[in-house]
């Protein structure tokens, strides 16, 4: 059975907007862009971000870095939702949407990003990264079972490249850390989150067709029980310094629109190709985050650039095939 989210994305298995929406869609101004080139955006935007969050992870721990740049989010998506004159929407949103989106939100960030940020104290960014190279396939494998989104054969393979390109990636950077079950156990959570969290959202959008509303009560809602686990998990509450503001900034405006961004193409292409495609935050981490971090630039050896490759070939294959089939 053919679920509503596999019908919005086109009864005749073109991964576009079917003709029963187009009047209810020609009016939004971000479906003039294609979903893969918001999703390639997303990606870029999310690889700001997490430089940004390493800037301020040098100055506190991982749990405050995370939260402290989710609560900058919140400011950043509050301003984007007034600017764009959609502010007035949050309040008359459906209470059905309104569950999915603060549903979608609460899995992510509280516990997706949480559970992210523990794996990092426990094994390390790297191989925490690694782990989370799955994340394209688990989200593609998710998507098909729940909302019936399949993938054509030649976009699986370019899911894969992409899973395969991260994972080497990650490889290249060992850390001198010592090895945790626990992390390990709280990164397979964290991936599994970052894979569920996109079903609540196309939910959501089945209900509220405004993709930046939905995010913005949906952090909302999140950012004060985030302060609050912050608070149970580290005996003490998020008290952000004065310099790492600048890091804030960037990190809350470039997370901000990275999130609205992959809602956006979220609503326009299937699942499995929007997690696929914002893993090219990883060469915008790997070619940016030297000059941006002032950090000791990686070796481009064999490994690093043949991960490059992979995550570049794969996206393109995925931006030019990432359709659903029927």
């Amino acid at each position: 059975m053919k679920s509503a989210r596999h019908l919005r994305i086109g009864t005749d298995g073109s991964g576009e907007i079917g003709p029963d929406r187009q009047a209810a869609t020609s009016c939004r101004p971000w479906h003039l862009m294609s979903g893969a080139v918001w999703a390639t955006l997303a990606g870029i935007a999310f690889g700001f971000s997490q430089l940004s969050n390493r800037g301020v992870n040098r100055q506190t721990d991982a749990l405050a870095a995370t939260t402290a740049m989710v609560t900058a989010m919140l400011g950043a998506l509050v301003v984007g939702t007034a600017v764009t004159g959609d502010l007035a929407d949050v309040f008359s949103m459906p209470a059905a949407a309104v569950g999915w989106f603060v549903t979608a939100s609460l899995i992510h960030f509280l516990v997706g990003w949480t559970l992210f940020a523990i794996s990092q104290q426990r094994i390390g960014p790297s191989r925490t990264a690694s782990v989370l190279s799955t994340n394209p396939v688990m989200a593609a494998l998710i998507a098909a079972i729940a909302i019936d989104q399949d993938l054509r054969p030649i976009t699986w393979v370019g899911v894969v490249a992409v899973t395969f390109g991260v994972a080497v990636v990650a490889m290249t950077r060992p850390e001198q850390t010592s090895r945790s079950a626990l992390g390990l156990v709280a990164v397979l959570a964290a991936t599994l989150m970052f894979s569920v969290s996109p079903i609540f959202v196309t939910f959501g959008l089945d209900h509220f067709d405004q993709p930046l509303p939905g995010l913005t009560i949906g952090i909302a809602v999140t950012v004060p029980l985030m302060h609050l686990a912050t608070r149970v998990l580290t005996g003490g509450w998020v008290q952000p310094k004065r310099s790492m503001a600048g890091w804030l900034l960037l990190g809350g405006v470039s997370a901000g629109f990275a999130v609205a961004a992959q809602w956006t193409a979220f609503d326009l292409i299937p699942v499995g190709a929007v997690v696929s495609l914002q893993q090219l935050s990883t060469p915008v981490v790997l070619f940016v985050g030297p000059t941006l971090l002032s950090a000791p630039r990686e070796r481009s050896d064999t490994r690093l650039l043949a991960g490059t490759a992979l995550i570049l070939g794969g996206a393109i294959l995925v931006a030019l095939f990432g359709r659903a089939v029927g």
